[in-house]
């Protein structure tokens, strides 16, 4: 009953309030998404030489972009001609802020975001209204995939406290309980269990990170008697074993989403055949070298948002590595498909014999290592590895001389390995775990 209320009556008001339009978005994605993969395209090139257009009249840094490069907007018709123009990265976006900025944009269209700075470098951006519409629209489809309609009830669980009074009616009309992830402990696990029977939750949505540690601690509860439909993860990279924990410990599948600077970019369906873009609203092109990588290998993630004019995305460089594909899902759907998502590109080992180790070796090469609680893997240089071990009572000498074995297998005898015993391995300030620093630009290799 409540569900029917608030898509027909409460959310329009919201809308109206806040000036969105997530709503009338999610009926058109809802239908695009059974489009042929060529009307996808034709939207796409259609969008983007309107989005070109005006970032040439009207934002300052992409008409000097355009001077400096000999080019004229007509220049820019298809996706395909993106490669005429240069990368747009973190240091340029802090560089040229005010330059970045839309002069035909009223100011009251404009938000105000910020990077989580997991990596140590957060940034300051700003999106548009229709840019943020089109955002959540691309989510709520999503969570549909996982039999979620707006309206029912949800829980959020997330590494920032809610403090804003606003933000907390939201979530009471959004029929929203939301949980602080440092508020969830072994004395509290209860308490939140009891939460979720009450409010008949359907869908939980948190950090991969954060949803792997309830689930470890679910793991000493027996007999959960809970229902439900699917765990949302974003944030932060969803390792196969973070997955396999969560899945066996909530009896559900978890649906993993992937965005960066608030533009949602790729999610997974019903079928998990791997991460469906979200071809309405952005371009996403995988390079390695400045060109396109083939289906199947690893590429740096750049991405263009379509919707966005308060604040051009064009061709930006989110620092994350993946694996595309030329392959369709089994859905039906006609949105191109993204293979894996591999982690930040500091998150990858280059070797001395330019050779690649991805993240997830290293958390499957530790997974099956009982003496081991926590790792982190730091490469200073092309051939030398740091592994620092927090290690329990259940580490032997011989899983010593495993891990550099496995390691050395893969890396060869160039790479030095030191391993150092730690009592701890601190969290980034944003509150997520890092397994892999390297420090080695994977650019320079891919």
């Amino acid at each position: 009953m409540y569900g029917t209320i608030f898509r027909n009556v409460i959310f329009p008001i919201m809308e109206f309030y806040k000036g969105t339009t997530i709503q009338k978005n999610l009926k058109f994605l809802n239908k695009s998404q059974w489009w042929k993969p060529e009307q996808l395209e034709e939207l796409q090139n259609k969008k983007l030489r309107a989005l070109i257009r005006h970032a040439y009249r009207n934002v300052p840094y992409y008409h000097r972009i355009f001077k400096e490069n000999n080019l004229k907007p007509n220049d820019i018709k298809t996706k395909e001609d993106l490669v005429k123009l240069p990368l747009l990265t973190k240091s340029i976006i802090r560089k040229n802020l005010p330059d970045l900025l839309a002069r035909n944009i009223p100011k009251s269209q404009f938000m105000e975001c910020h990077s989580s700075g997991s990596t140590g470098e957060p940034l300051k951006y700003y999106i548009s209204k229709s840019s943020y519409s089109w955002g959540w629209a691309q989510t709520f489809r999503c969570w549909r995939w996982a039999n979620y309609r707006l309206g029912d009830p949800y829980v959020k669980i997330s590494l920032n406290p809610r403090k804003n009074l606003m933000k907390k009616l939201q979530d009471r009309l959004m029929n929203c309980t939301y949980i602080y992830a440092s508020d969830i402990n072994e004395n509290t696990i209860n308490d939140f269990l009891n939460k979720i029977k009450k409010s008949k939750i359907k869908i939980i949505r948190g950090y991969a990170s954060s949803m792997y540690v309830l689930a470890k601690y679910l793991e000493n509860i027996e007999n959960l008697d809970i229902e439900l439909d699917a765990i949302m993860t974003t944030g932060d990279n969803l390792f196969p074993h973070y997955r396999k924990a969560i899945e066996t410990q909530f009896n559900c599948k978890v649906f993993d989403g992937y965005g960066g600077e608030s533009t949602p970019i790729a999610f997974e369906c019903e079928e998990h055949q791997g991460y469906h873009l979200c071809d309405e609203n952005v371009i996403v092109e995988f390079l390695r070298k400045d060109e396109y990588v083939s289906p199947g290998k690893l590429g740096e993630i750049v991405f263009t948002s379509l919707d966005n004019y308060a604040m051009p995305f064009i061709r930006y460089k989110i620092n994350d590595i993946g694996v595309p594909s030329d392959e369709f899902c089994s859905c039906g759907r006609g949105l191109s498909v993204m293979k894996s998502i591999e982690g930040r590109d500091t998150d990858i080992v280059v070797t001395p014999d330019g050779r690649f180790l991805v993240v997830h070796f290293f958390t499957i090469l530790f997974e099956y290592i009982e003496g081991v609680d926590q790792f982190q893997v730091i490469q200073d240089t092309v051939n030398k590895l740091k592994i620092k071990i927090v290690r329990n009572n259940k580490f032997r000498d011989n899983d010593l001389a495993y891990i550099k074995n496995e390691i050395k297998k893969h890396t060869g005898d160039g790479m030095s390995i030191k391993i150092e015993f730690v009592d701890s391995i601190p969290l980034t300030r944003s509150g997520k775990r890092r397994f892999v620093i390297s420090k080695v630009p994977v650019e320079k290799y891919l």
